[in-house]
């Protein structure tokens, strides 16, 4: 009678420490949910460095931004879940006093990196 070994594989999965990534993934991360032989570790990072980690391909699944995925289409495949962006949900500009949106382009903004849906939107 042959055996064979159950290889258990480990699946490096990256995600900001940002509320929605952490309600997303806490399931996964608690061990909430049974992933029978497949192990995952989990990587916080923010997500303009994960956008850029992106690029290099450094994890088998990570959290990017909807505008960074024209960059690494080559290298991921869209989930059909986890989305963060959409109607009436996503980027926002936050000012301390009421700002009109055609003065925008005459003020300083701060964006959380170059590859993300908010400067995309910004942009826009």
């Amino acid at each position: 009678m042959e055996t064979t070994a159950i290889q258990q594989q480990t699946i490096s999965l990256a995600h900001s420490p940002d509320s929605d990534d952490a309600f997303m993934f806490y399931a996964l991360a608690t061990s909430k949910i049974e992933t029978g032989d497949l192990e995952f570790e989990h990587v916080l990072k923010d997500i303009q460095t994960l956008n850029e980690e992106a690029r290099k391909g450094t994890y088998d699944v990570t959290a990017i931004s909807f505008h960074a995925y024209a960059y690494v289409a080559d290298k991921y495949a869209l989930l059909p879940h986890g989305a963060s962006i959409g109607d009436n949900h996503g980027p926002i500009v936050v000012s301390r006093e009421e700002l009109d949106p055609s003065a925008l382009s005459k003020v300083k903004i701060a964006v959380p990196g170059t590859l993300t849906s908010a400067f995309l939107a910004l942009r826009l």
